[in-house]
């Protein structure tokens, strides 16, 4: 466990560096966009005056360094600055939005994990049949669907023909089923893909026949002996893609009209918005490192072998 406990405190301090670069990156791709903030967010009836007044309240008339220094300095206090649009700050904006985009990303993962796993076992233990060349071809599609191709889609359908489910919005319980499975679709493909790469790879282990031939229950074989042994890759593929989710929902709530910080975030990139796209980005990097962090210690309880 010391090897384990070292190698966590290195990837942290790995992590540091990372949403330092992170911060910087952002940093000056938002300066380099076409078009003054300041303008933007005064209007186009403003005067040179009142857009010079706004743009000396933002810190925009500062040196890159300055600013980039002021970012920074507020981001290790705790503060990620102040909105521009609401004049609120950053972190309560956010704070409003990540708890519907966190049970977005989270009921998807679920739906990706557990469809994808099974379909995965599924196309694995009967290779070559005819369930798996379908199972293999509408992962294929499920990997190329574009996100906002397939969110129409199912609107049309669902929504608009059907009437079951609602188009839109987050006041309803079911209104989280049809984003959920829209952001789900390339994850479950994704995961069904590797599972039965991994579950073909282990099948053909010598261990697998000893068990088979010992009498061992079919389902144990593939469970307790096959699917576990093979989880590893699979666990990576899950983690990434819960990460990949957080990024993806951005298509999704707007397609959906979802209140998250993906909705959040365009709205802002489109008002010139800096400090709030510095902060989700910024959250988004943190989840990102978190869930690696979360992977390395799940790797060992997976399997007792691997130690750091």
């Amino acid at each position: 466990m010391k090897g384990t406990a070292a190698h966590i405190v290195r990837t942290l301090l790995l992590s540091l560096i990372t949403l330092f670069g992170v911060s910087v990156l952002i940093f000056l791709m938002l300066r380099v966009l076409p078009g003054d903030p300041a303008r933007v967010l005064a209007g186009l009836n403003a005067s040179e005056e009142q857009v010079a007044r706004l743009r000396e309240q933002l810190g925009l008339d500062q040196s890159l360094l300055a600013q980039y220094w002021s970012f920074i300095t507020g981001v290790v206090t705790g503060d990620l600055g102040e909105s521009a649009r609401t004049s609120r700050p950053v972190s309560s904006e956010i704070a409003v939005r990540l708890p519907a985009t966190l049970i977005l990303a989270v009921t998807a993962t679920v739906i990706g994990s557990v469809v994808g796993i099974t379909a995965g076992v599924i196309a694995a233990v009967r290779r070559n049949s005819l369930l798996d060349h379908a199972i293999s071809s509408v992962a294929m599609m499920g990997v190329s669907m574009p996100v906002y191709w397939l969110g129409l889609l199912l609107i049309l359908l669902f929504a608009v023909t059907l009437g079951w489910l609602p188009a839109a919005g987050s006041g309803e319980p079911l209104s989280i089923v049809l984003p959920a499975v829209t952001l789900a679709a390339f994850s479950t493909a994704l995961v069904s893909r590797m599972t039965r790469a991994s579950m073909l790879e282990v099948l053909g282990q010598d261990y697998i026949r000893t068990a088979e031939a010992k009498g061992a229950a079919p389902r144990t074989v593939i469970i307790k002996h096959a699917l576990r042994n093979a989880f590893i890759p699979i666990l990576t593929v899950i983690s990434l893609q819960f990460g990949a989710l957080l990024g993806g929902a951005v298509l999704t709530e707007t397609v959906f009209g979802w209140p998250g910080i993906g909705r959040l975030l365009v709205d802002s990139i489109g008002a010139r918005d800096f400090a709030v796209v510095q902060g989700i980005v910024l959250v988004y990097a943190a989840v990102f490192i978190l869930l690696n962090v979360i992977v390395d210690v799940l790797y060992v309880v997976v399997d007792p072998r691997i130690r750091y």
